[in-house]
């Protein structure tokens, strides 16, 4: 009976992880059509590596509990603001915890730092939206919420909605244009 659990248990998070990823292919297509590139075209970044000597009540952050990708507009060379999705699975300050789609819409001091910042902090939109100061408030219903500056980063604009409700490729387009519609409107960056 364990052994089945198990396998049901592994074969769930297999089936979460393909679905991000196709999310994610989908998404990467939408963004291009539009001008923008993944910052790390074949990667999907989680946390950085981890400890083998982990406390067991520690042990549970050595699966991953998002996948983050992230992208800028393509062809410029120096980037003011790149774009910021990860589907977060669970989070260790949160006991009940539905799988949600972070979005967010980044401006840096300076440009020359968006590159490395992007490729450096997969964790980004987990920090905004459950341990910064706007955690508390935060609420995976589509309602922006904008940080206070981090390091290098000037604004981070943040927002979710539940993972479930990304249902097919209209939903993904949908998410498209939330993420860029900042982008055009005229004086915006």
């Amino acid at each position: 009976m364990i052994n089945q659990s198990i396998q049901l248990s592994f074969r769930q998070v297999r089936a979460l992880v393909e679905h991000t990823l196709l999310l994610f292919k989908e998404l990467d297509q939408q963004l291009a059509n539009r001008g923008y590139e993944p910052v790390l075209p074949e990667v999907v970044q989680t946390e950085h590596g981890l400890s083998i000597h982990q406390t067991k009540e520690s042990a549970e952050s050595l699966v991953p509990h998002f996948l983050t990708r992230t992208y800028v507009r393509q062809q410029e060379k120096s980037n003011q603001h790149g774009l910021l999705i990860s589907v977060q699975y669970t989070h260790p300050l949160h006991e009940r915890f539905d799988p949600v789609v972070l979005v967010g819409d980044v401006s840096f001091k300076q440009a020359k730092h968006a590159q490395k910042i992007l490729s450096e902090k997969p964790w980004l939109l987990k920090y905004a939206a459950f341990e910064s100061t706007i955690a508390r408030d935060f609420a995976a219903d589509g309602t922006r919420y904008t940080t206070q500056p981090i390091e290098e980063i000037e604004e981070l604009i943040v927002w979710g909605h539940p993972f479930t409700e990304m249902r097919d490729i209209d939903d993904v387009k949908q998410l498209a244009e939330e993420m860029i519609s900042r982008h055009l409107e005229p004086g915006t960056t």
